[in-house]
């Protein structure tokens, strides 16, 4: 196997692991188990939950208020052990990317990535699923994530189109999902999935009793707070939906590969938009609540996808 088959394949490889630890570490947290190991990087001060169970009568002693909980913390480790593999199959790609003189600089950034990904890690335990935190740590698992498919792509033979007209208009998109993404982790960092109750209105109201200055600012959380930031993270979505919208219409004006990105895309937001709707009129069960995550890094791709294909193509002038 060549230098480039394999760096292509442990990037192929690398990128699914990190849609699957994103979509993970989602599944932990809506399930209450982000708290289910109370110490860093293992579980009771052991490597496995099978060993901690083995020191039960230990671990009674050592964390009392924290009685050990094996269906929650099995799934809080295999996350652990995922992201684990996800930041040694980096640095091979990193190697591989510096002995192949295919720059530095975006591996390098992935390993700093994975470096303050593990220290968000170890903080969302000690610091208790602090929102801001737990908040960081989803940004950074999708920023890792971006970077691997961008690499991806990077490494690929050249399908940039040149056509740099729609370019500037998904970078704007790219910003809006970023913007929702960060609202939606705040909402479900503070579990205010259900703060809002039914649809489209919120709590039988257009426009609902909300506190923004708790939601988002120093005043401490209350109802009201919670509903300013699910009724924010709704107008996001909104706001989202139809600029994604429009953005998909246009591209099927383009090129073939444009089109197809852009019916790509269309399909991820229509079932987005539709996942959305569902957790909220369906009570948040978790497994709606997980894809909901899952198709937001989807679109995530496709966008990046859209943007590289949009580049000007390799030995062209800007």
């Amino acid at each position: 196997m060549g230098a480039t088959t394999l760096y292509r394949r442990l990037l192929a490889i690398a990128t699914v692991l990190a849609l699957v630890v994103v979509v993970l570490g989602a599944y932990v947290r809506l399930s209450a188990a982000g708290l289910s190991c109370p110490d860093w990087p293992g579980c009771y001060g052991q490597l496995t939950v099978a060993a901690a169970l083995a020191h039960a009568t230990q671990i009674e002693s050592q964390f009392p208020n924290t009685p050990l909980q094996p269906d929650k913390a099995l799934k809080e480790m295999v996350h652990r052990y995922a992201a684990g593999t996800l930041g040694l199959l980096i640095c091979a790609v990193a190697l591989l990317a510096w002995r192949g003189g295919r720059g530095v600089l975006l591996p390098l950034l992935l390993i700093m990535l994975v470096v303050f990904q593990a220290l968000l890690g170890m903080w969302t335990v000690t610091l208790s699923l602090k929102p801001l935190v737990v908040t960081g740590h989803l940004i950074g698992g999708m920023s890792v994530l971006a970077l691997l498919w961008w690499l991806w792509l990077d490494a690929q033979p050249d399908t940039r189109t040149g056509a740099k007209g729609l370019r500037p208009f998904a970078m704007a998109g790219l910003l809006l999902l970023a913007v929702q993404i960060v609202l939606g982790g705040w909402t479900s960092s503070h579990y205010a999935g259900m703060a809002c109750a039914g649809f489209p209105t919120c709590n039988g109201a257009w426009w609902p009793l909300v506190d923004f200055t708790a939601g988002f600012g120093e005043r401490p959380l209350n109802g009201a707070g919670l509903v300013a930031i699910h009724w924010v993270h709704r107008l996001g979505a909104v706001t989202v939906a139809l600029y994604l919208g429009w953005l998909a219409w246009r591209s099927h004006h383009a090129a073939p590969p444009i089109r197809q990105i852009g019916t790509a895309l269309a399909l991820l937001l229509s079932l987005q938009f539709i996942l959305g709707i569902a957790n909220v009129l369906t009570g948040l069960p978790l497994p709606l609540a997980a894809a909901h995550n899952a198709v937001a890094a989807l679109l995530l791709l496709a966008l990046i996808t859209l943007i590289q294909r949009l580049a000007t193509r390799r030995g062209e002038s800007s």
